[in-house]
């Protein structure tokens, strides 16, 4: 190793400070999140207010009857609500992730154990954000056949069996979608395990 070359080293492993940069990252990952859920409610705020505009000015009118304005309510506060926890998912996985290299140090041993782990959490993580969308998917997916089968005209007829197939239809995709995603998490975590 030349002079400069140790000069260099020397100066960066008594400058670089591993547990600063992972509060720095942690912490500034952190805020942005916090802004992202502000702007999130403030926009779920914004919507609420123009929706009971909406059902003042419609009050009285035919147009008051329509299940949209519900379901629109509804669906933007779950759309905040799904969002709001995945940011918080994707929080943890950063913090892990930051811990788990902050961890292993130069251990290659270590870090192939972070590593391990990092994955297995990974995986429930990816598997509850996908829970998360699917559960939101249904919800919507029900308030709105819900909606269609209580307009007036509806019942006993061929447009609720028909409304009631694509309910049962969008039921059994999110059941595959469901185990396929269980499917993909069972291997990644024995995948883990080998490491």
């Amino acid at each position: 190793m030349t002079a400069k070359a140790k000069n260099i080293t020397e100066t960066l492993e008594a400058g670089y400070s591993p547990a600063a940069f992972a509060a720095l990252a942690i912490n500034g990952a952190g805020r942005v999140i916090e802004a992202s859920k502000t702007w999130l409610n403030l926009a779920a705020n914004q919507n609420a207010d123009i929706l009971d505009a909406m059902k003042k000015a419609l009050a009285g009118t035919p147009w008051a009857e329509l299940p949209i304005l519900e379901l629109t309510e509804q669906a933007v506060e779950g759309y905040v609500a799904i969002q709001n926890e995945l940011l918080d998912l994707t929080l943890e996985q950063i913090t892990a992730v930051t811990n788990a290299c902050q961890a292993a140090g130069t251990d290659v041993e270590k870090a192939k154990s972070e590593f391990a782990n990092v994955l297995r959490t990974s995986a429930d993580r990816a598997s509850a954000a996908q829970n998360s969308v699917m559960n939101y998917a249904a919800k919507q997916a029900k308030a709105g056949m819900d909606a269609v089968k209580a307009q007036r005209g509806v019942a006993g007829t061929d447009a609720e069996v028909m409304t009631d197939a694509i309910q049962r239809g969008f039921d059994t995709v999110v059941a595959a979608q469901r185990e396929l995603m269980e499917m993909a998490s069972t291997q990644v975590k024995s995948a883990a395990a080998k490491a």
